[in-house]
């Protein structure tokens, strides 16, 4: 220690709750940079764990790289892994709009990535907007889709002793993933806490049928919780009932039929807080499914040229009725006003 810098005033040897609050003032981006300058602040970084206060993270992972986009009120960073050769090269802008770049050696990019995100979601304790996680085998050449299942496998599985460690789960408004299989949301889910899920097919371009087995996924506390469930390029193979306790709901089945319609509709009719159902369906043509005793639907023409039938029912609030789409492809079920019933139509 120099003559100009005594040891005595060194901010290494602060108090620790001069340390805290000197933390308390930095922004991310500062507070990584303090914490890889020595093994004293890292460790002092690590064990205090100030907020990462990130409002939404996305991350991408692809067979030779993983891009990972830190967002917070007024501004972002993006940060690139790549592999090269045996090791790591690693490329971020920050908030000075600059490119920074580093190499590792002898050492896996998913391993790196995964440890940096793992370090920012341990200290996150306020409540994030989104998590954005996409591990999409579209746009891949051939040959490496197997790669890419192996490096989000294994990079997915480096996050979750994280989340898991945490005292109190991440809490995520919207949880949005782009997978290949169910396997992939178990690593993540079951250490959120979550309001609205959103799960797209990570191979939809060449497997727009696939079945999207949710047996694991219903019995989890967290699905119990959700408002909102959108799922999108997969079939689902739920029952009418395990959907019952969402607000909102897009979902695809494989075929309808006049049960699972009755089912929605005494749901809607009953429900203190069911709101908007939308589900599309495949095999089946169930604009002739209704029960042939409700009164004549109202038809028309939607934006797109099709044509809906549309019936009304009764809700206990006497100003409101629950409206019922059908198009040759899927079924909505939503509130409207008595008074915006068409004239000559019934309400059964």
């Amino acid at each position: 220690m120099s003559a100009e810098y005594p040891f005595e005033k060194c901010l290494l040897t602060m108090p620790d709750v001069v340390m805290n609050k000197t933390l308390g003032l930095l922004d991310f981006q500062a507070v990584q940079c303090l914490r890889k300058t020595c093994s004293t602040f890292r460790n002092f970084i690590d064990e205090v764990k100030p907020d990462s206060a990130f409002t939404h993270l996305q991350f991408s992972v692809k067979p030779d790289h993983i891009t990972s986009l830190y967002y917070f009120n007024e501004f972002s960073i993006e940060v690139k892994y790549t592999r090269n050769g045996g090791g790591c090269s690693v490329e971020w802008y920050g908030r000075d709009q600059k490119l920074h770049n580093k190499l590792l050696e002898s050492v896996d990019f998913f391993d790196v990535a995964s440890k940096d995100i793992s370090s920012v979601l341990t200290n996150q304790k306020s409540v994030m907007k989104c998590l954005d996680v996409e591990c999409s085998l579209d746009e891949i050449r051939e040959g490496q889709q197997e790669v890419l299942y192996q490096v989000s496998e294994k990079f997915l599985s480096n996050l979750e002793p994280c989340l898991a460690s945490k005292p109190k789960k991440l809490q995520v408004k919207t949880f949005q993933t782009k997978v290949a299989d169910e396997t992939q949301i178990l690593h993540l889910l079951p250490h959120l806490e979550v309001e609205n899920l959103t799960i797209r097919n990570g191979r939809e371009s060449s497997n727009r049928e696939a079945v999207l087995n949710m047996e694991k996924l219903i019995v989890l506390e967290q699905w119990k919780k959700l408002d909102t469930l959108n799922i999108f390029g997969f079939c689902v193979n739920l029952k009418i009932e395990d959907l019952l306790h969402l607000k909102r709901c897009f979902v695809k089945y494989e075929t309808m039929n006049t049960v699972m319609i009755e089912e929605l509709k005494e749901a809607f009719r009953t429900s203190s807080h069911l709101e908007f159902f939308r589900i599309e369906y495949g095999l089946t043509d169930i604009q002739d499914l209704m029960d042939p005793s409700y009164a004549d639907p109202f038809t028309g023409l939607n934006p797109f040229g099709d044509v809906f039938k549309r019936w009304f029912f009764s809700v206990s609030t006497p100003e409101r009725v629950l409206k019922i789409t059908i198009t040759p492809y899927q079924i909505v079920l939503d509130f409207d006003l008595l008074v915006n019933v068409p004239e000559g139509v019934t309400v059964n």
